[in-house]
């Protein structure tokens, strides 16, 4: 949303600075507070109005240029490196004349024809706020939310690849991890990677698959796992468990949402995304076994890398609202320490929340990483992660999936969100790497 029309430029206005004020919440709030809707900081009597975009311009002013509102814009816009808005005193004057035609407007129920008070304040508060995004996340953080996204039908062609990856027997007892690891390096090189299999006798192979930038900057390594954990004895599953069922919104089978789903989904979406980031993506095929190969192996693999971000196999959404956990952390000095996010990992954190919003989701910031207790040995991409990496766990996964249990099964909505959300953290890659670079 970088334009304003002549037709309708007294909504449009409005609509932006609604979102500008999101973006302010999301930008300068600390902890939970940037996670927080914007509109649960105004004042009671306004709130329902807020929440549902109705507030009127000489409603929304104060938001802005208040001693305390303004310098919290000062601080939003300089954030996402926007160019500043005026002086509290100069919008205060904007806004009276905005709001001094648009009375007149509505008293001679004239058409809403471009307005030039409404032009001075986009120009100075909405549109550059929406290039600044777009310049650091791709086009659409600025723009209208979309309907539930929990409505959304699940990609075919995900569907297609998940189904064909459960008929693999890559269960710690299977014989096919061989096979399955063969079938996934002729996908990658079929994507443009180079593929190495590492393979020792008695173990399954480490699949080392890299592809130069495509258009951008930065390096992304990306970690994954095609085995699945066996079937619990004696526990009867809703659905069969060696073959996918889409039912209930939902898609159930053994190994969905550890690790097939998130495989099947990130290999769709490399496909459909033009632009990317050199990519480095490791795939084991022992985690439901301790990882015995993968502890030998990563810390000479992983010994040297210093990509723009490390990418976990998978995320998680709250199953009751779709929330999105943000689990990402800077690395410390012990092996998988978990330090607060840097500034850079914080911009991430923020273009993650503006996209959520505008998919109707809310977001939830945790700094720490995935859960994965249940790994036998501990996650040797976890443990190998060097000091001051930047990690970032983000997937289709959510609170009802069950791994290692009965009736383990993902979300069907969640797919394509997740090429959107790869979209958006190619971009910022993309744009940390150039601030760094000499």
């Amino acid at each position: 949303m970088t334009t304003i029309s002549m037709f309708s430029s007294s909504r449009d206005l409005r609509e932006g600075l609604h979102r500008c004020l999101s973006l302010i919440q999301a930008a300068t709030g600390s902890g939970a507070e940037a996670d927080a809707p914007w509109w649960i900081g105004v004042p009671e009597a306004l709130r329902a109005a807020a929440q549902h975009g109705d507030l009127k311009i000489e409603s929304l002013a104060p938001l802005f240029t208040t001693p305390e509102r303004h310098a919290r814009l000062l601080t939003a816009f300089a954030r996402v490196r926007a160019a500043p808005p005026p002086p509290a005193e100069t919008l205060a004057e904007m806004f009276a004349d905005a709001v001094l035609s648009n009375r007149a407007l509505a008293a001679h129920a004239g058409r809403d024809v471009y307005g030039a008070s409404n032009k001075r304040l986009w120009d100075v508060l909405v549109s550059p706020v929406a290039q600044a995004l777009d310049a650091t996340y791709g086009a659409g953080l600025m723009g209208e939310t979309s309907g539930d996204v929990r409505e959304s039908a699940p990609v075919p062609e995900v569907l297609d690849l998940l189904s064909r990856l459960m008929t693999f027997d890559t269960r710690p007892e299977g014989a096919d991890h061989d096979a399955c690891a063969q079938w996934l390096a002729e996908l990658l090189a079929a994507r443009g990677f180079k593929v190495e299999l590492r393979q020792a006798e008695g173990h399954a192979p480490i699949i080392t698959a890299t592809r130069g930038a495509r258009g951008l900057d930065g390096e992304i390594v990306l970690y994954g796992h095609y085995d699945v954990s066996p079937v619990e004895p004696g526990r009867a599953w809703r659905y069969p468990p060696n073959r996918l069922t889409a039912a209930e919104g939902r898609l159930w089978g053994r190994g969905v949402a550890d690790n097939l789903g998130p495989l099947a989904t990130r290999l769709w979406a490399l496909e459909t995304l033009t632009e990317a980031p050199a990519l480095r993506w490791i795939i084991q095929g022992e985690e439901e076994r301790g990882s015995p190969l993968a502890h030998r192996v990563f810390p000479e693999l992983l010994a040297g890398l210093r990509p723009t971000l490390w990418l976990e196999e998978t995320g998680y959404h709250d199953h009751a609202d779709g929330t999105l956990r943000l689990l990402s952390r800077t690395i410390g000095a012990a092996p998988d320490a978990s330090e607060a996010p840097d500034d850079a990992l914080e911009r991430l954190l923020l273009g993650l929340r503006l996209l959520m919003r505008s998919r109707g989701l809310g977001t939830r910031a945790e700094a720490r990483g995935l859960n994965k207790d249940v790994v036998e040995g501990g996650c040797p991409f976890n443990r190998n992660l060097p000091p001051g990496a930047r990690y970032i766990a983000l997937g289709i996964n959510d609170s009802r999936a069950r791994i290692h249990a009965h009736d383990e099964s993902i979300p069907a909505w969640t797919g394509t969100l997740h090429r959107d959300e790869l979209a958006l953290l190619f971009r910022w890659a993309h744009r940390v790497a150039g601030e760094h670079d000499p």
